[in-house]
């Protein structure tokens, strides 16, 4: 597939930008802050520390998939580089592919990471606990990457026709938006207006529902059912995957 090598060269490429090492140290140590912060409550230490801790991964996870997203094709172009590889035996589609690919694997290498930073925090406040803990975790940091999977497809898709200050605009609106799906759908039918109602109906079937993969209250207070992980998942997959399909088609009508 010759798309693979395209995003082992997007790994490479994110590794040496080194902001993306900035903002990797300020969410490490935002997690280890909230080991500070868990000493200001008297019980109940270990809800705190993974309140934060998950709040955080999903928090930076956001900030990087924007940060290398939204310049994810800009940087090609305004280098030129794109002249050179799109008139080698490289398909458009394994462009966009191999990018997208490579932003997921350097999101995975970030998560894993944070999530070992984050186990660590957890058995210095808890380590009683931790190992009755690790199953819920474990199943909210899958949500959490999934939740960046289709991020990075959302950043990949705005950034094959926007701007890059544009794309990260429409990125984090598309997060927020996400998150507040179906208060936005509950807004227009309580409104009363026939026309705003359709548009937020409209609205919450485009956009990504991403209450879907926040799951971390559930998670850790019941633990989420096999039937919900993989309905969230296969959710995830498939928008990640039509998003994928949609920036193809854009990007083979560009001409450069």
């Amino acid at each position: 597939m010759k798309a693979i090598p395209l995003a082992f060269n997007t790994l490479k490429e994110a590794i040496r930008d080194k902001i993306l090492y900035v903002i990797l140290v300020f969410a490490l140590l935002m997690l280890m802050s909230s080991i500070l912060l868990s000493t200001l409550s008297l019980s109940s230490q270990d809800k705190i520390v993974m309140d934060l801790g998950l709040s955080a991964i999903s928090i930076f996870g956001v900030i990087i998939t924007v940060f290398l997203g939204t310049n994810l094709l800009h940087k090609e172009i305004d280098k030129k580089t794109v002249f050179l590889l799109l008139p080698k035996p490289i398909s458009r589609s394994d462009f966009i592919l191999g990018k997208y690919i490579g932003m997921c694997l350097t999101q995975l290498i970030i998560t894993l990471a944070m999530g070992l930073a984050f186990y660590g925090v957890l058995a210095f406040v808890a380590p009683t606990e931790v190992s009755g803990l690790f199953g819920g975790t474990a199943q909210a940091l899958i949500l959490i990457y999934l939740e960046l999977m289709v991020l990075n497809a959302v950043a990949v898709f705005f950034s094959t026709f926007a701007t890059p200050i544009m794309s990260a605009v429409f990125t984090i609106a598309t997060y927020v938006i996400g998150h507040l799906s179906n208060d936005v759908i509950s807004f227009g039918k309580l409104s009363g207006n026939p026309a705003l109602a359709k548009l937020t109906e409209g609205l919450f079937y485009v956009l990504p529902d991403l209450e879907r993969m926040n799951l971390k209250n559930q998670i850790m207070a019941t633990g989420a059912s096999s039937e919900v992980m993989l309905g969230s998942i296969g959710y995830g997959l498939l928008y990640a995957a039509s998003l994928l399909v949609l920036s193809i088609l854009i990007f083979d009508g560009r001409e450069f």
